[in-house]
């Protein structure tokens, strides 16, 4: 019909489906750092297995290089967790990575980029009050959604982008190390097709 809704906006999208219920987000810390930590291993494991002369490969959906992808499945993590510091989440912090990402020469630096984020949301999330995940944030793609709703969003994020690292690795003949299973993202929102 004529009603648009920008980005993931569950009150709006239910609006304009005339659904009834409300999308549910996690509020359980200690659930989204034991799914964070099994995610951002398994494409800790995914990105050092990149070869260092396909890291520009495009991928032939987004046209988005592995550099540029790897990056991205975790400085989206990076940026939600970072909004509980500036109070927002804007469209420039997570499309920066497209440029960002060409900082890093190799499979490695990426992966050790990765690490680090997930040593800051070991930290965050182990000693996250519900307060703390809680805190209104505004967000250009809702009007304004908490913390814990951008953490819980970027963890489906970054599992459905492993999902599809996986399928690019089919197409670059790559068997990945111990892939996610689906008992392995059981309760994370993730989206059921792969593009």
């Amino acid at each position: 019909g004529s009603v648009a809704v920008v980005g993931f906006n569950p009150a709006a999208l239910a609006r304009a489906l005339q659904l009834e219920g409300n999308v549910q987000f996690t509020d359980d810390p200690g659930w989204m750092l034991e799914k964070y930590e099994v995610v951002l291993n398994a494409a800790l494991r995914a990105t050092s297995q990149i070869p260092g002369d396909k890291l520009d490969w495009v991928s032939p959906e987004r046209e988005r290089t592995l550099r540029q992808f790897t990056y991205h499945l975790f400085d989206r993590p990076n940026v939600a967790m970072r909004s509980h510091e500036t109070g927002e989440y804007t469209a420039e912090d997570v499309g920066r990575y497209i440029e960002e990402a060409q900082r890093f020469q190799s499979p490695q630096e990426i992966a050790r980029f990765g690490e680090g984020v997930l040593a800051a949301i070991r930290r965050f999330l182990g000693s996250a009050t519900p307060e703390a995940l809680g805190k209104p944030v505004r967000s250009y793609f809702s009007g304004g959604m908490t913390v814990g709703q951008l953490m819980d969003l970027a963890l489906g994020h970054s599992a459905h982008h492993l999902k599809q690292l996986y399928h690019y690795f089919g197409l670059l003949g790559i068997s990945p190390d111990r892939p996610l299973t689906a008992r392995d993202i059981d309760g994370i929102a993730v989206p059921s097709e792969l593009f």
